[in-house]
């Protein structure tokens, strides 16, 4: 598949991938305040039910395709750099330790695995750092409007004041949205330089 093919592909997925993000950050943002350390002791944690969950890992899964596109248009322009070589492997790792880690609670825990923050914590962590060092390349290799290497930045920045037990979760949102913007981008062309055209998809 040429790679202006792969390009808009990933556009799309990482449009889907926002979305579902956004969706079930909100159904889980729905659920009763959970607990955060001693409230612990007297009230019950607000856990992933199977639906939010799902949606989580498919956004998850949906979004490392959105940014394998969105690496091939950067990688393509030739000034992606170590900065976002590194970006792509820290996020990349967060993203598989998340993914693991969430079947494990869905398979093996029936969505209660006791040491879920100690996974989750330090893959959003990576999560975080890693987007933002590639939002850093794109924003530097100007492959797609500033704008949008904005987004992920912010996007990944607001991550690290959420809070899964409190209406802090929303905070997740940003995320979810910035991707949209980047598959809209990716998948459409506008904003692209002319010099690396994105052909459409027959």
């Amino acid at each position: 598949m040429p790679s202006s093919a792969l390009i808009r592909w990933g556009g799309l997925a990482a449009m889907l991938g926002g979305t579902l993000w956004v969706i079930g950050t909100l159904i889980h943002a729905s659920k009763p305040r959970g607990c955060i350390a001693e409230e612990c002791a007297f009230r019950p944690m607000r856990e992933s039910g199977a639906l939010d969950g799902i949606l989580t890992l498919l956004s998850v899964l949906l979004l490392a395709v959105g940014a394998a596109g969105l690496l091939v248009l950067v990688r393509r322009s030739g000034r992606f750099g170590k900065m976002g070589k590194a970006g792509v492997v820290i996020a990349a790792a967060g993203v598989a330790l998340l993914v693991i880690v969430s079947l494990i609670q869905s398979v093996v825990f029936g969505g209660d695995f006791p040491l879920m923050p100690y996974f989750v914590i330090p893959g959003l962590l990576a999560l975080v750092v890693g987007f933002v060092l590639v939002g850093i390349a794109i924003l530097s290799a100007g492959v797609l409007p500033r704008w949008v290497a904005v987004l992920i930045i912010v996007g990944a920045l607001a991550m690290l004041g959420a809070n899964e037990q409190t209406a802090r979760v929303l905070l997740m949102i940003p995320f979810g949205v910035a991707w949209v913007a980047v598959g809209y981008v990716l998948w459409s062309g506008v904003g692209v330089p002319t010099g690396q055209p994105v052909t459409r998809v027959r």
